[in-house]
């Protein structure tokens, strides 16, 4: 049995033509079920990565300049706010009220760094699908696909601000369901 040397499918032996990519098969096709060949990474693939990896970098920074923040004020950068004067201001949100008990700077402090946190692994996680989006592994097409389709239902509940947001997405998802990018990721 033979296989596509381009993108690794099975071949009858009397075949001249790829049947799924339509390559044509030279009389001597490779015998040995080895990996298929993946072509040259798309160009919208690489965009698609740069951009995010430069959105994942935006959020760790953005991370860990909450968490600095939060260390600071911790440390006694409320300071140069009266405690009374920050509890009073704070008082009059009415789901901070709830927290009476509670010294409202040391609450801040610990929000902001859950915050910070959470960006964090946001960052992290946008950092391995950059890799295996560029790597071309085919849950990471998968996973851009399932976050973009939930961006564009829930962009359409903001709409109109959100209109080049939806757009953008509906693009990517047409984008990644081209068949050269789907054999990208194969």
């Amino acid at each position: 049995m033979s296989y596509c040397a381009k993108c690794g499918t099975t071949l009858e032996e009397n075949n001249s033509f790829c049947p799924s990519c339509g390559t044509p098969i030279a009389p001597s096709a490779s015998s040995a079920p080895s990996s298929p060949q993946k072509g040259s990474r798309p160009s919208g693939i690489t965009l698609l990565t740069l951009l995010e990896g430069t959105v994942s970098l935006f959020m760790l920074l953005a991370g860990v300049g909450v968490i600095g923040i939060s260390i600071f004020l911790g440390a006694g950068g409320w300071d140069f706010i009266p405690e009374e004067e920050l509890a009073e201001t704070l008082q009059q949100i009415p789901w901070v009220s709830i927290f009476t008990s509670v010294q409202i700077i040391a609450f801040t402090s610990s929000l902001l760094i859950g915050i910070g946190l959470v960006v964090l692994i946001l960052a992290v996680i946008g950092f391995i699908m950059t890799w295996d989006l560029w790597s071309g592994k085919p849950w990471a097409r998968t996973i851009s696909m399932v976050l973009a389709v939930i961006s564009i239902l829930t962009g359409v509940f903001s709409l109109p601000g959100s209109l080049v947001s939806v757009l953008i997405n509906i693009a990517l998802l047409y984008y990644l369901t081209r068949p050269h990018i789907r054999a990208f990721y194969r």
